[in-house]
């Protein structure tokens, strides 16, 4: 049809055409249907706004502040606002420093040029090296051989529809309004504790009782206990290797024996190393979902973030934040050993034996798991990782927690908890990469909010509050490019996939991080310092005061 003819047809006929287009596209399966929805809804938000200016990042810096804030040098900033791989905006009357940049940009180029080869061949076989070790020692031959074994496999993407039906039944729970909101209905809750660990653990060996007591296992409805994927069997033996090794006991001879393997192929880097295959390996075998326990969230971070920050930004919503709360950020025996004046050992998971009385994982709340210690040490303040964190927590939890823990104290020894908390917030706030923000109404963090643990655009970390859903997973890890396919499971019902579509969108991170921005904009979430802002020392601690001061007030 010429162009002509299409005008003397009149507008209607241009639209009827155009939606016979879209209809013939999905109806063919020339283009998927939940792919061919979302594009059509990218379009119509675009050219809804095509007479509105691109909007202006809000974390905008000279060239100078963002090398410092996300820890490269000037001159590669320079050189990519020159090569057109960073943009370059021009700045306000007050700046002196010329055209500014985006924070979140120079972090997404930062990652892009340190980003290595992936899983190149000779850190798999360091990998296999370690396994090999592993398997030497009697305790730990059959998880080191399942390990392998996994690796050598591809049959994961064969569980992909049991997962997506599983994350579909709670995004469906999830649909009710206000208390009607739930996470599973019974269906879904048997469909989650149905699923098969892929790696199974035998929790009569003494392996399995170490694994069980640091909290590292699922257990299926049918009692069958291991690993859902080979990366979080490898975080499994990382953390036996670290916070298991702090425990007396056989169990303990274990966590040791794996400790030496590790150092015997990785040296004084056996941490780092053993992260990185962790990481190596989750991108080589990505699942659409992978049920994880309190420990495995906790000792998962680094991999989280080296995954979020390749885009800049990732978001984490907390009720109960360690960068508040001190037991929170170390887990009950480091802090033990902090509070008391007698901490040991160079490495961050090092206690004391007196602090290993406090308990062990499976003793203990979730809150103070001793592997909250990996959840901020190896991540949220780990320098190599370029990029902005977004973390945002609940004024009322964390004052009715720090309060609770404190009463709990001697008085003469409350003022020394207000301290040490104090002292951690300053150490959060002097981080340029950080992001801290509170909700001091708590109606205000909603269902959604308190269940996004962290969001990223690949993937998201779904708590489980339930506690028949806790009894078998501590939160869901979901990958992102699976979503369309939740709403694809149930296009036989039109009406319910119209709705789950709407409420799939709750879990994408454009979402998410449009409705976290509107928070701020709107005043239901308060700014305590913005991310890629670097203070100096002397402002950290009058923010940090007067946040404790706030909440220390009832």
């Amino acid at each position: 049809m010429s162009k002509d003819d299409m005008h003397s047809q009149g507008e209607e006929s241009v639209t009827v055409a155009l939606e016979r287009l879209a209809l013939t596209l999905g109806e063919s399966g020339a283009v998927p249907l939940p792919e061919l929805v979302r594009a059509l809804e990218r379009a119509a938000e675009r050219l809804r706004t095509t007479a509105i200016p691109d909007e202006v990042p809000s974390d905008l810096v000279s060239q100078a502040e963002a090398s410092r804030a996300v820890g490269v040098s000037r001159q590669a900033v320079n050189q990519w606002v020159r090569n057109n791989v960073v943009r370059s905006y021009a700045g306000n009357g007050s700046n002196r420093h010329g055209p500014q940049v985006s924070l979140a940009e120079v972090a997404i180029a930062a990652n892009r040029r340190s980003r290595e080869v992936p899983f190149s061949s000779g850190r798999r076989r360091e990998l296999l090296d370690f396994l090999g070790v592993v398997e030497t020692f009697t305790e730990t031959t059959a998880i080191a051989a399942n390990i392998r074994d996994a690796l050598a496999e591809n049959g994961d993407e064969e569980r992909s529809p049991e997962h997506i039906r599983v994350l579909g039944e709670f995004v469906r729970a999830s649909m009710g309004v206000g208390d009607q909101q739930r996470e599973f209905t019974a269906d879904g809750l048997q469909l989650l504790s149905d699923l098969r660990p892929s790696i199974v653990v035998d929790d009569d060996t003494v392996f399995g009782s170490l694994a069980q007591s640091l909290r590292l296992l699922i257990r299926s409805g049918n009692g069958i206990a291991g690993f859902d994927s080979p990366c979080t069997a490898l975080l499994g033996l990382l953390g036996a290797a670290t916070v298991g090794a702090q425990y007396d006991g056989a169990e303990a001879e274990v966590a040791t024996n794996i400790a030496v393997a590790a150092e015997d192929v990785w040296g004084d880097d056996w941490v780092a190393r053993l992260y990185d295959a962790v990481f190596h390996v989750a991108e080589s075998r990505p699942l659409p979902l992978v049920r994880y326990t309190a420990s495995l969230t906790y000792l998962d971070y680094n991999r989280f973030l080296r995954k979020a920050q390749a885009s800049g930004v990732s978001i984490n919503y907390s009720r109960n934040p360690g960068l508040i709360v001190p037991e929170r950020l170390h887990g009950a025996p480091v802090f033990d050993d902090i509070f008391n004046r007698t901490r040991i050992g160079p490495h961050p998971w090092n206690f004391s034996s007196t602090a290993a009385k406090v308990g062990w994982p499976s003793t203990l709340d979730s809150g103070v798991n001793p592997f909250r210690v990996f959840n901020y040490e190896y991540g949220f303040f780990d320098p190599s990782i370029h990029g902005i964190r977004r973390y945002c927590y609940s004024t009322e939890d964390v004052r009715a927690e720090l309060l609770k823990n404190a009463d709990a104290l001697p008085p003469e020894r409350r003022q020394a908890y207000f301290d040490v908390a104090g002292d951690h917030l300053v150490r959060t706030l002097l981080q340029p990469s950080t992001e801290l923000t509170v909700v001091d109404v708590l109606e205000d963090f909603d269902w959604w909010k308190d269940h996004l643990i962290r969001s990223s655009p690949r993937e998201v970390l779904l708590g489980l509050r339930d506690e028949r859903a806790r009894s078998v997973a501590h939160a869901l890890l979901v990958s992102t490019d699976f979503l369309p396919q939740v709403v694809e499971e149930w296009r036989t019902d039109d009406l319910l996939s119209d709705r789950m579509r709407i409420y799939v969108k709750n879990l994408e991170f454009d979402v998410i991080d449009a409705r976290y921005r509107d928070d701020l904009k709107r005043g239901r979430v308060r700014l305590i310092k913005a991310g890629g802002q670097q203070i100096d020392e002397a402002e950290a601690h009058d923010l940090a005061n007067q946040e404790i001061q706030f909440l220390r007030a009832e």
